[in-house]
């Protein structure tokens, strides 16, 4: 995980990860403009996530555009990123309230096409096949 040291006290102050009150409380200190992310920073991913996301195995040709899933989005900046290099059809869901609201704020005149969420990623309510892909920031990229 990439934390400062303010960032790891934080954490350990709030404890239980699957709390939303405490993430509702993480957030609202920590606020949208310092993003949080858990392993990598967007120039270490940027190559092998585009090149990932642009494989040849997604359906030819993909169905514009390609429906990007990020669960447990938090405040990272991932997903902007990922909107600047084109790609358009990102939905966010995170269970925190308070992240989902900085982060449609954030937003939502910048990047008018991207949607934000307040779902638990346990009990989606999206129809199957609704994305293309999957990037769950703490374990990696699924298509």
């Amino acid at each position: 995980m990439a934390t400062t040291r303010g960032e790891d006290l934080l954490l350990k102050t709030l404890g239980d990860f699957t709390s939303k009150e405490n993430w509702d409380s993480f957030f609202t200190i920590k606020g949208a403009e310092d993003p949080f992310e858990w392993y990598a920073e967007w120039p270490s991913l940027r190559g092998p996530l585009l090149a990932e996301l642009s494989a040849t195995d997604l359906p030819t040709p993909p169905p514009p555009p390609l429906q990007i899933l990020v669960p447990g989005c938090g405040n990272s900046r991932l997903s902007e990123h990922l909107y600047d290099a084109g790609f358009r059809g990102i939905t966010n869901v995170d269970f925190s309230k308070v992240v989902v609201s900085e982060m449609l704020r954030r937003n939502i005149r910048a990047r008018p096409e991207m949607r934000w969420r307040v779902m638990d990623m346990t009990q989606m309510q999206f129809a199957d096949e609704t994305f293309e892909a999957v990037l769950d920031k703490g374990e990696g990229l699924t298509l």
